[in-house]
């Protein structure tokens, strides 16, 4: 069956003109070789409604999120808060546990546990992230290392390389120890640790566009001292997430064995505790694109399973009236921190099917894993290597 799909096309003032007409087709059951996993940080229904609103057809738009033909809910509490942070989601959708608020794939009493990333990584399979924040922050951090808190940035940063993984695309220059003006490595950085280790160090959106792709190619893309910026204030210099979601595919996709990809809207969550609905609509937006490039790349590559989701929602943000048309939208924030409302799974894929209905949030990652043949998974790990 060929499907004709269109990627929305963005150009941004507070609404954005685009249009999607088409609908994924369902596959029949075969087996899952790689997966890409992406976290829309923050992002609940109510954003994605905004988000689509803001389409040249308004309420009646299409985002490329609406083609997926699975859908289902996920509940997310941490294990000692009603209301999660990033760090406990992270641990949950990464490892299948549920831990408390700020720990990084460690349990409440210290264990470490062991990642769906890790152990495809230790099967042979390629793995990679991508962020619009630092990788250390605690959603790309919790699929790479264990911590007992989120804060130890530095340990988190020289533990992400020791994953050796394949493709790791964000912000955090300054933590791997970059010029911050002309962003070369200084003398004894991260980043001179990492080319060392056989990385490929690209800091611009040039140099990430330009790379070559080879076999056995490992990238480190650092792009911001900190943080990357809100899509409608990006600079030229920093590749989309769409981008950077389309080249870590060319990197990871080499591998025969298969690969596994995190993809994380991580600033729809920064928009939310700001209470800024402009910059939230245009990270779901942003995201959204990249989640058309992960469906495109998984129609052309049989065997791909993809699985987009939220850790939590961000602001208690709700459209609250206004016209179809989109022309007018009233909208209403109920906080600038988290609350614990569930938030939306979308599956497209061999076995997407088991991703509808309401589920907990560490069932993502175990479902995934049943998927993909792994079965000794979720699982702790004896040896101790947790940051403290």
């Amino acid at each position: 069956m060929t499907t004709i799909r269109r990627r929305v096309s963005v150009s941004f003032s507070f609404f954005v003109v685009a249009v999607i007409l088409f609908t994924l087709p369902v596959l029949a059951e075969q087996s899952v070789k790689s997966v890409i996993m992406m976290i829309g940080d923050g992002m609940g229904i109510n954003h994605i409604t905004a988000a689509r609103i803001s389409l040249g057809d308004g309420a009646y738009s299409q985002l490329n999120l609406d083609t997926m033909p699975y859908t289902g809910f996920s509940i997310n509490f941490s294990n000692n808060d009603l209301v999660t942070d990033s760090a406990a989601a992270a641990t949950a959708l990464a490892t299948g546990f549920r831990t408390d608020n700020k720990r990084l794939a460690t349990l409440p009493g210290g264990t470490p546990v062991k990642s769906i990333m890790l152990v495809a990584k230790e099967r042979g399979l390629s793995t990679g992230v991508v962020a619009t924040v630092k990788i250390t922050d605690a959603t790309p951090a919790g699929f790479l290392v264990q911590a007992d808190s989120r804060s130890f940035e530095k340990t988190i940063a020289e533990d992400i390389l020791k994953t050796q993984t394949d493709v790791l695309l964000g912000g955090g220059l300054d933590v791997f120890g970059a010029n911050p003006f002309t962003k070369e490595p200084r003398t004894r950085s991260l980043i001179n640790q990492a080319i060392q280790d056989g990385y490929t160090y690209v800091f611009d959106r040039d140099g990430l566009l330009n790379l070559e792709v080879t076999p056995g190619l490992k990238v480190l893309g650092l792009f911001m001292g900190g943080d990357m910026s809100f899509e409608i204030t990006r600079f030229n210099i920093e590749p989309t997430i769409s981008e950077m979601t389309e080249r870590a595919l060319e990197i990871v996709g080499q591998n025969p064995q298969g690969f596994f990809l995190m993809v994380e809207g991580s600033k729809i969550d920064r928009a939310g505790h700001s209470n800024s609905p402009k910059e939230m609509i245009g990270d779901v937006l942003a995201f959204d694109q990249a989640v058309g490039v992960a469906l495109d790349y998984a129609q052309s590559h049989p065997g791909t399973l993809v699985v987009v989701t939220a850790d939590h929602e961000t602001g208690g943000f709700g459209v609250t009236s206004g016209d179809p048309s989109g022309k007018v939208v009233n909208y209403g924030w109920l906080s600038t921190g988290h609350t614990g409302a569930m938030v939306p799974v979308y599956a497209y894929g061999p076995g997407a099917e088991r991703f509808t209905g309401t589920m907990q949030i560490t069932e993502i990652p175990i479902r995934i894993a049943e998927l993909m043949g792994i079965t000794d998974f979720p699982a702790t790990i004896e040896i101790d290597n947790v940051a403290q």
